[in-house]
């Protein structure tokens, strides 16, 4: 329950690196891809970018065509990879044995375990983007902050209008403000070094954004670390870089 499609595919990208799928296509199959919410599958496959990939794909199933018919009445059919279709690489994981992941400055590949980083302090703790702020994500940080107070500067940027404000009907925007925490308009924000939480120099950040390049999300001698909504959270009620599962 503590692990999200965060922690996947940041493992995946420490295993093969940011150069690892160079102009390729990642797929993604098994039993726990099958299990994601559509929320969660955007995160892994969007991600992929961080490997270098051109996209990131997962086989279309009823939860796919659900989502599409939500979202338009234009025809539309699945296609699928051929069963006899070779790859250039395959890699298995056993996700039951993974562990809240976090990225280290300055890379998305430099990863080690949420727990052998516990106790790095932070300045800022950063809720926000395409692959941190979904729905999805702003309740699994509901969960965890609920009913207490962060002790850093935390802001929370929904990734799109309608997740704010479904997040807004779900009481979601309520408990992160009686929280402390700062919510702000949908926006790309800090992700890309924009607004709405740029570091300033020697600031330390934890963020579920996609990216902790030097300068990406401010200032070049700022660091960010990135993780799961859920490790963002837990990060923000303590002050420092903490596993969830001891919250």
């Amino acid at each position: 329950p503590h692990v999200m499609a965060k922690d996947i595919i940041l493992k995946i990208i420490g295993d093969i690196g940011t150069d690892g799928a160079n102009y390729r296509a990642m797929q993604f199959s098994g039993e726990t891809t099958k299990q994601l919410i559509m929320d969660e599958r955007l995160t892994l496959t969007n991600m992929t970018t961080e490997a270098g990939a051109k996209n990131g794909i997962i086989d279309a199933d009823s939860m796919t065509e659900s989502y599409l018919r939500e979202k338009t009445h234009e025809p539309f059919s699945a296609l699928k990879g051929d069963l006899d279709a070779s790859y250039a690489e395959k890699l298995t994981y056993e996700i039951d044995r993974l562990e809240p992941t976090v990225a280290k400055p300055y890379s998305p590949g430099n990863i080690s375990p949420a727990r052998e980083l516990q106790g790095t302090e932070i300045d800022k703790a950063y809720i926000g983007s395409c692959t941190g702020a979904k729905l999805h994500d702003l309740r699994a940080a509901g969960k965890i902050m609920k009913g207490k107070k962060v002790k850093v500067r935390t802001e929370v940027v929904p990734a799109a209008q309608s997740i704010y404000l479904n997040a807004m009907n779900e009481g979601l925007i309520g408990i992160f403000l009686e929280s402390g925490a700062v919510v702000g308009p949908p926006t790309c924000g800090a992700c890309c070094g924009a607004h709405m939480g740029v570091l300033a120099k020697n600031e330390v950040c934890i963020s579920t954004t996609n990216r902790n390049f030097p300068g990406r999300m401010g200032d070049v001698e700022s660091k960010t670390y990135l993780a799961s909504p859920l490790v963002v959270a837990a990060s923000a009620l303590t002050g420092m870089i903490t596993d969830p599962r001891d919250i």
